[in-house]
């Protein structure tokens, strides 16, 4: 007789492959990306991912609460950094180095169609990374007014940066120093990237000559 073992490994395996062909395609073509997209990146038919999910939403709902996990380990990272004021800039540069690898992750931030995080999860989030605002904020290092609140704004800004220039995949660090730069006002640091020249900026905008 045969045992339901092997088949339930059989499945989480599926399930994982899935969930992996899925992280790929939404970092490459956004969420706009197709069940049939998945299956044929995963190299299986679209019935094999309805049988593991009901829903392309529920396999971003599944990715989405990955990206959560990862965001709370990089806030951790970033806490065992002595310095306050570094500590804070680490966690914006390696949160804002993964929403410029992931177009998928970039659209779950304000200002596209997706339903955003629970309450329970937002919470979970500004808890986490409060510690970091109030370590550079007792060591005067943080401009006053500037709340954990600030981070969503912020990184929808950013954003818009990605994937502008061709020519400067890394143009986003040179904005996000400058919004750096505005929440500490002492030792300001050279910008890490040089502007766009002004063929690119009329490229970036679709100018025509």
């Amino acid at each position: 007789m045969v045992t339901e073992r092997p088949r339930r490994r059989d499945a989480a395996l599926n399930n994982e492959r899935l969930v992996q062909a899925a992280r790929e395609v939404f970092a490459r073509d956004g969420l706009s990306a197709t069940l049939e997209d998945i299956a044929t990146h995963a190299g299986v038919g679209v019935g094999t991912i309805y049988r593991n999910f009901a829903s392309k939403r529920e396999i971003i709902e599944t990715l989405y609460d990955a990206v959560i996990d990862s965001a709370l380990a990089d806030v951790e990272d970033a806490l065992l950094i002595q310095d306050p004021w570094e500590a804070l800039v680490a966690f914006f540069e390696v949160a804002a180095a993964r929403q410029a690898a992931d177009r998928g992750l970039r659209e779950t931030l304000p200002g596209h169609t997706r339903t955003g995080p629970s309450r329970d999860t937002s919470d979970k989030l500004v808890a986490a990374v409060t510690p970091l605002f109030d370590r550079a904020s007792a060591a005067g290092v943080l401009r006053a007014g500037v709340a954990v609140t600030d981070i969503t704004p912020i990184f929808a800004m950013l954003s818009s940066i990605y994937g502008m220039s061709d020519a400067q995949p890394e143009l986003w660090r040179r904005y996000l120093a400058l919004m750096l730069d505005g929440l500490r006002a002492v030792d300001r640091p050279a910008l890490p990237v040089p502007a766009l020249d002004l063929a690119a900026f009329h490229a970036a905008l679709g100018a025509g000559h």
